[in-house]
C-alpha cells in the first residue's frame, strides 16, 4: 500500500508545517478516528494508518444507513476487517427521512458526516480521516460546475478543515482510485464494491463512466490539473467568506441583518453576506435561493418578504432581516 501510506505521511508532514491550532498536531499519539465504509479507499487509508501508527488507538467508524440491500453485509464486512486487523470498530445507525424536493443521496451524505463527527468527538479524537481519493475530488469539482457553482462550490473538498471541535482530513486526494484498488488486488485484501456506484441514474455515476474517460484522453493528467484547479478555487472561496465575515459583524444586531446596510452593497457582495449569514445559522442555501432572497430586499419596504430556506422563515420587520430557522431538520441523529 506505497500509494496510501506516502499520502498519509505527506499529508501528517503538512499539518506540522501550518501554523499550530488548537486540536490541529496530527503527528501526536491521540486516539483517531476513521471513517470506514469498506470500499477500497477507505480500506486502504485504515491499512496506511494501522502500519503509519502501530501502536496508536485507531477507531474505525462505519455509517448503516440501511438504505440498501445488503447494508447488513458491509457492516458485518467493516466489523470482520477490523477484528482481524485488531482495529476498534463501531457500526453507527442512521435514520434518512426524505422530505419533498430533497436529494435521499444528500440527505444521506449529512446524515453520515454528521454522525461520524459526533461519535469521533464522543471518543475523544482531535482527527477523523476520510479516504476520498483524486478521482472523488474531480467529479466533485466536475458535479459542482455542471450546477453552476461559484469558487466555494468549485473548490471541492478541502484536505483539511475544522468541523464542530473535529478536524477532517482527507489525506488521499493526491491518490488515483485505481491504484489504490490495484495495491490491494496485489497483496490480496479483500474491499467492498458499492453497487450504487454503477447506478445509471446517478449523475455521479454518469461523469465517471462517461466523461473521465474523455477527459483522460485529452488529458492525462486530468486529476492533478482538476485538483489544482480545487486549491485555487479553495484560496479564492476562503477570501471572499473572509471578507464576507467582517461585512456580518458590521450590519448583524440581535434582531438579525440590518436592511439599510444591505442595500448600500453592491449585489455581489450582498449574496456573499447573506451566504454567511445563513451559514453560520446552520441552513444551507443555493444560488437561486440567494438570488430570491436578494431580489426580496431590493423591493420597495412595503412590499412583502416572506421565504423559506432548508425550513427556516425570513422576513422583512422595522429594518431588520429577520430568520425563525426550523426547530427540527430531515436528519434523526440517534444518542451515542
Amino acid at each position: 500500500m506505497h500509494s496510501a501510506l506516502a499520502a498519509l505521511r505527506a499529508f501528517v508532514r503538512a499539518r506540522q508545517r501550518q501554523p499550530a491550532q488548537p486540536g490541529s498536531d496530527l503527528a501526536g499519539d491521540g486516539p483517531l478516528a476513521l471513517a470506514c465504509s469498506g470500499g477500497a479507499d477507505s480500506t486502504a487509508l485504515l491499512l496506511a494508518a494501522r502500519r503509519l501508527w502501530p501502536r496508536r488507538a485507531l477507531h474505525a467508524l462505519h455509517v448503516h444507513h440501511g438504505l440498501q440491500p445488503c447494508a447488513d453485509a458491509f457492516a458485518a464486512h467493516v466489523r470482520r476487517l477490523c477484528a482481524d486487523w485488531g482495529v476498534e470498530c463501531r457500526v453507527l445507525q442512521a435514520r434518512v427521512e426524505r422530505r419533498r424536493g430533497d436529494s435521499l443521496e444528500e440527505q444521506a451524505r449529512l446524515a453520515r458526516h454528521a454522525l461520524l463527527q459526533r461519535a469521533a468527538r464522543a471518543a475523544g479524537c482531535a482527527w477523523l480521516l476520510y479516504g476520498h481519493h483524486a478521482d472523488d475530488q474531480a467529479e466533485t469539482l466536475l458535479l459542482a460546475l455542471l450546477r453552476g457553482a461559484g469558487p466555494l462550490g468549485l473548490a471541492a473538498m478541502p484536505a483539511a478543515d475544522c468541523r464542530e471541535g473535529v478536524w477532517v482530513g482527507r489525506p488521499l486526494l493526491g491518490c488515483a482510485a485505481s491504484s489504490l484498488r490495484a495495491e490491494l488486488d496485489a497483496a490480496g485484501i479483500d474491499y467492498l464494491r458499492d453497487p450504487m456506484n454503477e447506478a445509471p441514474d446517478l449523475r455521479r455515476n454518469r461523469i465517471r463512466r462517461e466523461l473521465l474517460p474523455v477527459l483522460a484522453a485529452l488529458e492525462p493528467s486530468w486529476r492533478r490539473t482538476l485538483g489544482r484547479s480545487a486549491q485555487l478555487c479553495a484560496l479564492a472561496a476562503q477570501r471572499l467568506r473572509d471578507e464576507a465575515a467582517r461585512d456580518l459583524e458590521a450590519c448583524r444586531g440581535a434582531p438579525g441583518l440590518r436592511l439599510r446596510c444591505l442595500l448600500d452593497w453592491e449585489p455581489a457582495r450582498r449574496a456573499e453576506v447573506l451566504r454567511a449569514w445563513l451559514r453560520q445559522l446552520g441552513l444551507r442555501s443555493n444560488a437561486a435561493q440567494i438570488d430570491n432572497l436578494c431580489r426580496q430586499i431590493e423591493a420597495p419596504t412595503q412590499a412583502a418578504l416572506q421565504l423559506r430556506i432548508a425550513g427556516a422563515r425570513l422576513w422583512r420587520e422595522e429594518g431588520w432581516l429577520r430568520c425563525a430557522p426550523a426547530s427540527s431538520g430531515s436528519l434523526r441523529l440517534p444518542a451515542l
